[in-house]
């Protein structure tokens, strides 16, 4: 499945279909956007979780912690996944419904490790075992000392997150990304007095392409970043300075970040991947 992903994204750059502008969607209705993540949610169910560690979680969490839809890209509905409900999770897994690839619907998956720990995530049309981790953390230049209570150390985290700027290269464009501005996870990770802990997302439309994470450990704000998109350059800067850059990917099945993608009967859309919401 690996080297079909690989394959995948060859084709989208070679012909256009990955873009930097966005392009409006059709209105889809509640039953038929239920219907979707309903199919992302039986998938996700199939994974079962496994690991030498004591306490590691089995499965990833039953529902998103995200939704989008990223019409440009043929994504009728896509979810980002959490392993672990406790402390910083463990892993994310990216769902996307593919309108038509190779000619047909396609369900793809992204994979993020987030802890060097091995596991493997095995079942249905999923097969990963990240043998390290995706993220590195790293102070953030000049950030204040954690405030006493947990209101104010989120308002603290948006702040910090603001002075990130994402971009990403996609065939021969250079696309600006933008930060939403809410996390989507908020987890404390450790015990230590003010530990705090939130994911942010670096997104094109609402599609995330980066995941950056804020952390306090009581002492200081530090934060880390994982690539969500297979764009042969991917960057954060502050103040115009590079602070991290995205590992080249290797779409292997031990990759910390990887991808693969399989056949889905996807409701809305025909079998040769036409859109049928209207009929």
């Amino acid at each position: 499945m690996v080297s079909t992903y690989t394959r995948f994204v060859g084709i989208l750059l070679m012909t256009g279909a990955v873009v930097c502008a966005e392009e409006p969607g059709k209105t889809v209705s509640d039953e038929l956007t239920m219907k979707r993540y309903q199919l992302m949610e039986k998938r996700m169910s199939a994974v079962r979780v496994t690991s030498s560690e004591e306490g590691f979680p089995m499965a990833f969490e039953s529902k998103p912690i995200f939704r989008y839809t990223d019409p440009a890209r043929q994504y009728v509905a896509a979810a980002i996944w959490k392993l672990g409900a406790e402390g910083r999770p463990k892993a994310f897994m990216t769902t996307e419904l593919h309108r038509s690839y190779r000619g047909q619907p396609r369900i793809v998956y992204e994979y993020l490790s987030l802890t060097p720990l091995k596991f493997a995530a095995v079942g249905g049309d999923v097969a990963w075992r990240p043998t390290a981790s995706a993220v590195e953390f790293q102070p953030i230049p000049g950030a204040p000392t954690p405030e006493a209570t947990p209101q104010r150390r989120l308002l603290q985290m948006r702040a910090l997150a603001k002075q990130f700027a994402g971009k990403e290269t996609v065939g021969n464009e250079r696309c600006e990304l933008r930060l939403l501005p809410q996390p989507i996870d908020r987890y404390t990770p450790s015990t230590a007095d003010r530990a705090d802990g939130a994911m942010f997302l670096q997104t094109y439309g609402t599609n995330p392409e980066i995941a950056l994470f804020i952390e306090s450990d009581g002492q200081s704000w530090t934060f880390a970043a994982g690539r969500l998109a297979g764009a042969s350059r991917i960057d954060l800067t502050i103040e115009g300075k590079t602070v991290w850059e995205g590992a080249p990917v290797n779409y292997a099945l031990t990759s910390p970040y990887t991808a693969s993608n399989s056949p889905a009967d996807i409701p809305g859309i025909s079998p040769d991947g036409a859109e049928i919401i209207n009929k």
